[in-house]
């Protein structure tokens, strides 16, 4: 070398004597700035790769040349390494970066020590070095998605059996625990299931609710026809009709009650489609346990037209409005007159003329019940009572 180069290579190449002593620092790093997520990496076997990857790269300085295909290989190798042991991605990238900035302070230190001019020219390697970072990072996070991809196309077939399984009624099956199991789920626990429209829910807002219930209890999910399925355990809390329309953004989003064991999931996977259903009229989630009547009735409309035969509600919204203030109000005509910006005489005369016209009196049971049922399965914007 005739620029001078070779006092620098030859400080590579010292650095390689003390890469027992570098490597403990940086290990020790690491594991201190990352956090606990590399808890599941044996102390051992971190200090073996960061040695590994130390010498690499001295030697790739000494002779000022960018990483090989031998060592993307090693770096992808590590990556996929990593994703088996369940760290995430995001602790694995800054482990490269620490660990190479580790390793370039030590060199500059070293070399500002031997003679300063030494570190002025050590500084030419600034670009080489950042070069090793940002491949063997890619590397490593190539190496990365490739299990995460092929753990998250098993989970998701493996999801798909299961919740077949449920909706043909073979819940009770033993493969069909083992498929629970292997999802993460305890059968004979609580399952809790949301059901959504497709056209709704983009790939990203799935991702990141599944994402956001992984934080506390196990998920699968699939979809079916134009419908999502998702079916959690452990995760009641952050299924709270709030907390849904948060973590969807928008779209008509159907929420089973909880139920125990696996007959329990099927069975919440029902009343999340029914509750879809009355999501779809509001635009707003709707909880089973908030609109179990309007969920139920919903399928046997049809059914129920010679019980509830009547279109008062859509020739009267007036009156319609009245018959569920008063409902929403505490059986009340002032109250419901207050909300209604109304005279409570006002109020009084709507509700018989509702009676008139449907022969059903809003101040008797039957008669409210009538008239509530028929308002919410009439009607896009059914209200809380069916």
């Amino acid at each position: 070398m005739t620029d001078g180069w070779e006092s620098a290579a030859r400080l590579c190449r010292d650095a390689k004597e003390d890469l027992p002593e570098l490597t403990r620092t940086a290990v020790a790093r690491i594991r201190a700035e990352v956090g606990g997520t590399y808890a599941p990496v044996p102390t051992d076997e971190h200090f073996a790769d960061v040695d590994g990857q130390y010498a690499a790269l001295l030697d790739g300085l000494a002779a000022r040349r960018h990483p090989s295909a031998a060592d993307a290989d090693r770096a992808r190798e590590l990556g996929a390494r990593r994703a088996r042991q369940g760290l995430p991605l995001e602790s694995v990238i800054s482990a490269y970066h620490i660990g190479y900035r580790e390793l370039w302070n030590a060199l500059l230190e070293r070399a500002e020590l031997e003679d300063p001019e030494l570190a002025v020219r050590l500084l030419r390697l600034v670009n080489l070095v950042w070069t090793w970072v940002q491949r063997a990072s890619a590397a490593a996070a190539d190496g990365f998605a490739e299990v995460t991809l092929a753990r998250q196309a098993a989970t998701t077939e493996l999801a798909h059996r299961f919740l077949e399984a449920l909706y043909t009624g073979e819940s009770a099956g033993e493969d069909v625990a083992l498929a629970a199991r292997a999802l993460g789920f305890d059968p004979a626990a609580d399952f809790r299931a949301v059901c959504a429209d497709v056209a709704d829910t983009d790939g990203a807002d799935l991702e990141r609710v599944r994402t956001a219930l992984r934080r506390t209890g196990s998920t699968a999910a699939a979809v079916r026809g134009d419908v999502l399925v998702l079916v959690a355990q452990g995760v009641d809390d952050a299924l709270r009709p709030e907390r849904v329309a948060d973590l969807l953004g928008r779209g008509p989003v159907g929420i089973g009650l909880s139920r125990r064991g696996l007959p329990g999931a099927a069975a919440s996977i029902v009343d999340a489609e029914r509750s879809l259903a009355v999501a779809r009229r509001t635009g707003e989630p709707a909880a089973f346990g908030d609109h179990w009547m309007l969920a139920t009735l919903l399928p046997h409309h049809h059914e129920l037209g010679a019980v509830l035969d009547t279109d008062a509600d859509e020739r009267h919204p007036h009156l319609r409005d009245a018959v569920t203030a008063y409902a929403d109000h505490g059986f009340s005509t002032t109250a419901a007159a207050t909300a209604l910006h109304l005279h409570p005489n006002t109020v009084k005369y709507r509700l018989d003329r509702w009676q008139l016209l449907t022969g059903w009196d809003p101040r008797t049971f039957d008669g409210l019940a009538r008239s509530l049922t028929a308002i919410g399965l009439r009607t896009p914007d059914a209200r809380r009572h069916p």
